[in-house]
């Protein structure tokens, strides 16, 4: 059996699916500060001590670290770069990084050797406790990168992330956000996988606990707390597993999970979700993270309202549950009782909140019609722009790439507490069809439970030089002569089953994701050639689930 638990800022949702059939569900709210108890209520409701035994996984997924990079609720990080020459960081970065002495030419060379001003990093990393360092082209050689974090170390940091480490891709930006974000997050998510690992033990469960991917992938807890950034989507990668497991859509379609904090907004082409073209995008700026063609954005049920000189303004920040069901201020859930389009809660104590921002001349419905439309309003416009990024570059479906195809979406598809009070609104305002799939209220944690373990890699080499590197790993070898496409995906494939055997995970059969070759030329003459690999775990479901809809 597969144990699936969804850690939401408002709700924390937890499945128990046998062979397909989601036999147990369980939904209460989140405490916000202490998650452990939210956990242990999911798991008493869907737990009997004669499936202990039984339950062979327990994936998690959860908003967590995804809200708190929304509200920025991050904590401070220490950036070094090492930029090289003719590279300009102003405004590449979310923090402004201190630039050290460093650099490695496009083959791997250490032209120059990293060193720091002592004085002016002590200065700079006043107060902040976690680090990240990041040189360009380090993926063809650490070097520089170690030697950085070696001297960040002696300063009393921590914990450094490489963003070498992070991500084997060549985008230096991309390379370097991913290794920041890892550590802003990182001790919120140390804390949270602690908890969860806690309230997993307690209740008897021996089974290896796993953590979803923004890719759709899981991988184990340990494991993912050296590359935190990859589990900041993990919550909207569960809805959309969540949606493949009960009914993926068969024609394009757009799907929205609307939580308590959150909307998470996803595209689906032919039945398949579609993947970001080069990588995530996070509080804005670009990362190496593989993860789903989607958007996360500051709204949901329990949405602060504020009325402004241009109307209502709903999010991005969250103030606690709808006055309806025991919250101080008004929140969007009231607005949607208020106008009876879900059905919790005190009613009286919604109408209440809506009085409060009306009026004198205003009604109760008229203020919460325009807090739902702005509501909807906000989302319609990051649909938008998503259409607009799909029509300008190709986007990857998990089969294949889509080109030359204009997206114009049929359906829209809504999941998550909120999303029967608030989609059909806004399918309405679209002029679209929606659909609330059964089980559509714990889709999340669905999607956590049939998900398929997940490992990435890349591999680079150089014949001329006699070496190959896998980043990841921190590997750098000499190589023998002959070395083909062949021996590179042997190497790699072994490499990748290796660690999936020691995080216990399912080896299966790699898949190669992209493979490049071409020759290096010295005084016109070949002398070698430099391949590039990428393989990986396919990411996925592991089947579908069939659920029977429960009222919560």
């Amino acid at each position: 059996m597969l144990l699936g638990v969804d850690v939401g800022g408002t709700f924390t949702d937890a499945v128990l699916v046998n062979n397909g059939i989601i036999i147990k569900q369980a939904k209460v709210k989140t405490t916000q500060e202490e998650v452990l108890q939210g956990i242990l209520q999911a798991l008493d409701i869907v737990l009997s001590g004669n499936e202990l035994d039984a339950i062979s996984r327990v994936v998690v997924s959860s908003t967590i670290v995804t809200n708190a990079l929304t509200e920025g609720k991050t904590e401070p990080v220490f950036l070094a770069v090492m930029a090289g020459p003719g590279m300009s960081t102003k405004g590449r970065f979310p923090t402004e990084p201190y630039l050290a002495e460093g650099y490695v030419d496009h083959r791997g060379q250490i032209i120059k050797k990293a060193s720091v001003n002592e004085k002016i990093v002590e200065a700079m990393a006043a107060g902040k406790a976690v680090a990240a360092v990041s040189g360009k082209f380090a993926v063809r050689n650490q070097k520089n990168e170690q030697d950085l974090r070696v001297k960040l170390k002696e300063t009393g940091f921590k914990k450094i992330f490489m963003g070498s480490e992070i991500s084997g891709e060549l985008n230096f930006v991309r390379r370097t956000n991913s290794a920041y974000f890892s550590a802003a997050v990182y001790n919120k998510f140390k804390e949270f996988i602690g908890q969860v690992e806690d309230s997993v033990r307690s209740r008897g469960i021996t089974a290896q606990v796993q953590i979803l991917k923004a890719d759709g992938g899981t991988i184990p807890l340990a494991a993912a707390l050296e590359q935190p950034v990859e589990a900041v989507f993990t919550g909207p990668a569960a809805s959309v597993l969540g949606i493949e497991a009960l009914d993926a859509p068969s024609v394009n379609a757009i799907s929205l999970d609307v939580g308590g904090t959150t909307t998470d907004i996803a595209f689906w082409s032919c039945g398949s979700p579609l993947l970001a073209n080069r990588g995530a995008k996070i509080a804005g700026y670009p990362t190496a993270v593989r993860a789903f063609h989607m958007r996360s954005i500051g709204l949901g049920g329990d949405s602060r309202i504020r009325k402004t000189d241009k109307g209502f303004e709903v999010g991005p920040d969250r103030v606690g549950p709808a006055m309806a069901i025991g919250g101080k201020e008004p929140t969007l859930s009231d607005a949607l009782i208020a106008l009876g389009c879900v059905s919790f809660g005190d009613a009286g104590k919604a109408r209440e909140a809506m009085s409060s921002l009306a009026e004198p001349n205003d009604t109760v419905e008229e203020i919460a019609e325009q807090i739902v439309l702005a509501a909807v309003t906000k989302i319609e416009d990051t649909i938008a722009e998503m259409i607009k990024e799909w029509n300008l570059q190709p986007v990857y479906t998990v089969n294949d790439v889509i080109k030359g195809t204009e997206f114009i979406p049929e359906k829209l598809i809504g999941v998550g507490g909120g999303a029967p009070g608030l989609i059909p609104v806004l399918a309405m305002k679209m002029g679209l069809p929606v659909e609330i799939p059964v089980g559509a209220m714990v889709a999340n944690a669905v999607g956590a439970a049939v998900s398929r373990p997940t490992l990435t890699a890349t591999l680079r080499v150089d014949t001329t030089e006699g070496y190959y590197i896998i980043p990841e790993a921190g590997i750098r070898e000499k190589i023998q002569r002959g070395f083909s496409r062949t021996t590179a995906e042997e190497i790699l494939s072994d490499w990748l089953l290796e660690q999936a055997y020691k995080w216990q995970m399912e080896a299966r059969n790699v898949e190669v994701m992209a493979y490049e070759e071409f020759p290096t030329i010295h005084n016109y003459y070949t002398t070698g050639k430099i391949i590039y690999l990428k393989m990986q775990l396919k990411p996925g479901i592991l089947h579908t689930a069939t659920v029977r809809e429960v009222a919560f």
